[in-house]
């Protein structure tokens, strides 16, 4: 928001202009540029150290195949509509799961930071249910939900569920005595006080939760198609295929299309996190 001084006493706050507007977009796809330009370097030191150590340790191709093998696995997967069949049902599963853990996690979150007694008596149950080891809860998932898409989407959920709640709740609890006290004076309600500063508040704590949760998105998605796919084929099932056959080259080529997606993924949360917390951005700077 740009600021008219009329003297040097007074300022008139008047709407941002489409110049500014159009900045801003620039700056935004500017950045992801860069990002791409950064990974694919990554990649391409990446691939060159790999060809190095199979050339100089002569490793067998069962072990560690070379960046070519992979390479040409991996284009022969792309062309095989079974793959981007498999790839939609574990995006499914990933973000359904996303939606119900953060959501789920948000909303906890908001109920534990504004009441203290509600803290005092749930806090004890999640902390249990947090040092319950995830693998141990397949079984009773798939009991109680079935063998089908949503006893994966209930486990990648308990994965998201708890980084999304922790970090949420912290972020409504990092205001400070003077905001607070702001807010009391200009006679706010308390939905007020939490909608027009808590929230915004724990914006940046929410999207560094978002951060880590697509990744653990994934990996709850592929974890579970490996304990059990039922009717559904996932990357996690197309996997465990490959490693019946012995087909490590092929492997390769499923994890880097995971690592693709985790890749796309988080940039997609860095660049809503760029634009929504541009507010914040002098003060994390």
């Amino acid at each position: 928001m740009t600021v008219l001084k009329n003297s040097p006493s007074m300022s008139v706050p008047v709407r941002t202009s489409f110049a500014e507007r159009g900045a801003r977009t620039g700056r935004t796809v500017v950045f992801a540029l860069r990002r791409v330009a950064v990974i694919l370097a990554y990649v391409v030191v990446a691939l060159l150290a790999w060809q190095a150590l199979v050339v100089v340790f002569a490793i067998d191709p069962i072990v560690l195949p070379g960046p070519a093998a992979v390479l040409t696995a991996l284009w022969s997967q792309v062309q095989a509509p079974v793959i981007w069949a498999a790839t939609w049902v574990t995006f499914q599963e990933a973000m359904l799961g996303f939606a119900v853990g953060a959501t789920a996690g948000i909303l906890l979150a908001i109920m534990l930071a504004e009441s203290d007694l509600l803290y005092r008596l749930l806090n004890p149950y999640i902390v249990a249910f947090q040092a319950v080891p995830k693998v141990a809860l397949v079984p009773l998932f798939m009991i109680w939900f079935g063998f089908g898409i949503w006893s994966k989407v209930v486990l990648i959920a308990v994965f998201v569920f708890f980084p999304v709640m922790v970090n949420m709740y912290s972020g409504l609890r990092s205001t400070t005595d003077e905001e607070e006290e702001l807010m009391r004076v200009s006679h706010a309600t308390r939905w007020q006080r939490l909608r027009h500063l808590r929230l915004y508040k724990s914006l940046p704590f929410l999207f560094a939760a978002f951060e880590a949760s697509f990744v653990l998105c994934l990996t709850g998605a592929v974890f579970a198609e490996l304990l059990g796919s039922g009717t559904s084929v996932g990357l996690g099932t197309m996997l465990q295929m490959y490693t019946s056959r012995l087909d490590v080259a092929g492997l390769f080529g499923i994890i880097t299309l995971l690592s693709l997606f985790g890749v796309l993924l988080d940039a997609l949360v860095k660049i809503a996190a760029r634009y929504f917390l541009r507010w914040d951005r002098p003060a994390r700077s």
